[in-house]
Order: C-alpha cells, then sequence, then structure tokens
C-alpha cells in the first residue's frame, strides 16, 4: 500500500504544481477545432490491487464507445487533497498507451485550472500530452462558488447555474453545471490546459446525454467500477492483462 508522503516531499510536489500551471496558463485558448474523438479518463480502486485505471475513446458526434484499456497498478502516493495528479497520472498515462485511435480531446475526472495552484489533474495531463484537456469534478476543490441562477429556475437541462471564482482575483475557475433533472447537486467543469472556459463548458454539456457525467467520464467511471469489483471478487486477476494493460471485452459491463 502507499506509504505517507513526508512533508519536504509534499512541498516539492506543489512547487512543480506552480510550474505547471505557469506554462498552463498561458495556453487557454480555443484550440481552433471541433474535436471527433475524445478521451475519457477515471479510475476506481480496488481493495487487494490498488488503482484501476481506464481510458476510453467517444466519437464526439454520434457518442459511440469506439475504445478502452485498463491499467491496474498500485497508486505511489496516498490521496492528498491538490495532488491527485502525482497519485493517479502515472496509471493514466499507461492506459492512454493501450487506446488504438489517435484522439484530439481529453475529458478527466477532476479539476483543471480550479485548484488551488490553478493546476489540477487535467492541468497536468493535458500539458503533458500536448493536447486541449478538461476537468469534470463531481465536488469543488477550491474556489467562491457564484449563483447566477436557483435550482428550481432550471426548465432545460443540462442547466449552468453558476461559477466558481478565485476568491483573490475573481476570476473565472469553472462553470458548475447540473447535469439532468434528477441532479441534486452540479459537477464541476474547467479548462486544464489548450482550451478556455467557455469552449469546455460548450464542449462538455454538448456531452451530457441524460447522465450525470459526460460520456467520456460517465464510461471511464462505469468501466473502472466495474474492473475493481470484479478484481475483488476473485473474478479477475490482473495478469490477465498482459503488462497490466489491454482490453477485457468478456469483462465489460453492459453499457
Amino acid at each position: 500500500m502507499s506509504m505517507k508522503t513526508p512533508y519536504s516531499n509534499i512541498r516539492k510536489l506543489i512547487e512543480i504544481q506552480k510550474n505547471i500551471s505557469y506554462k498552463a496558463l498561458g495556453s487557454l485558448r480555443p484550440p481552433g477545432y471541433a474535436p471527433r474523438l475524445v478521451v475519457g479518463l477515471d479510475a476506481a480502486y480496488s481493495r487487494i490491487y490498488g488503482g484501476v485505471a481506464v481510458a476510453v475513446i467517444i466519437d464526439y458526434v454520434s457518442g459511440s464507445l469506439l475504445d478502452y484499456s485498463v491499467a491496474i497498478g498500485e497508486p505511489r502516493l496516498e490521496y492528498i487533497p491538490g495532488l491527485l495528479a502525482f497519485r493517479e497520472a502515472p496509471l493514466f498515462y499507461t492506459a492512454l498507451q493501450g487506446l488504438r485511435h489517435e484522439y484530439d480531446l481529453l475529458v478527466i475526472d477532476g479539476h483543471g485550472i480550479s485548484h488551488p495552484r490553478k493546476a489540477g489533474i487535467a492541468t497536468h495531463i493535458g500539458l503533458a500530452l500536448g493536447k486541449p484537456s478538461i476537468g469534470v469534478a463531481k465536488k469543488k476543490l477550491y474556489g467562491n462558488e457564484v449563483y447566477i441562477k436557483k435550482l428550481g429556475e432550471c426548465n432545460v437541462h443540462p442547466c449552468t447555474i453558476g461559477y466558481v471564482a478565485d476568491p483573490e482575483t475573481g476570476e473565472k475557475l469553472a462553470y458548475m453545471v447540473l447535469p439532468n433533472k434528477r441532479s441534486r447537486a452540479p459537477i464541476y467543469i474547467s479548462p486544464g490546459a489548450n482550451i478556455d472556459l467557455e469552449t469546455a463548458l460548450k464542449t462538455v454539456t454538448s456531452m451530457l446525454k441524460g447522465t450525470r457525467l459526460p460520456l467520456p467520464t460517465y464510461h471511464a467511471d462505469k468501466i473502472s467500477k466495474h474492473i475493481a469489483r470484479l478484481l475483488d471478487r476473485g473474478v479477475l486477476k490482473p495478469n490477465q492483462l498482459k503488462g497490466g494493460l489491454g482490453r477485457l471485452d468478456h469483462f465489460m459491463p453492459r453499457i
């Protein structure tokens, strides 16, 4: 299992994030093209084997699930708020290697610039890969929530109910969106790298098809949790993936 990280190492990781933020903030502009193939990244955790990272590819226009890859491994860092990238990104990079298609955009379970140092996991990954990346988180990590609509005022969904502002500058960091009529809590959409906030909002809301999460992370979330359950029940072993990476078609949940 992961060992507790010394405070001195945590400070070094924070300094790395400050450098990442400086580079990423200069990239927050419209990509200049519409995505065709979109990657979704999410991870679940097995009690026995650790992290289960899943990368999926969907067709942006049709919403069809085209490909996926699974990577299993023990994280090298315990969960520390604000440092999720150092825990999960290495497994995501491994999972991405198993995809058989090129892609235009990454949608990642987690935050982009709506982060204390404007360097969430979506920022790390988008900057490292040189791709537009968007963070879609289930909970706020940082910033002040500014509401522009009350929940009862949402007659059409998805519905943008407000945004998250930087506590010091007032800058918009993320949008808060109620995905569907059943939602009681918003998702938080923020740019990671190589894309701007408004384009991130438009892109993600166009992929909300009655689900709480956009299709890329919806599929990645569902598959990762399914694989983690099979691992813990002993139905599946990591060695059924060559090098801990690959496809498991006969174990997949019904999508």
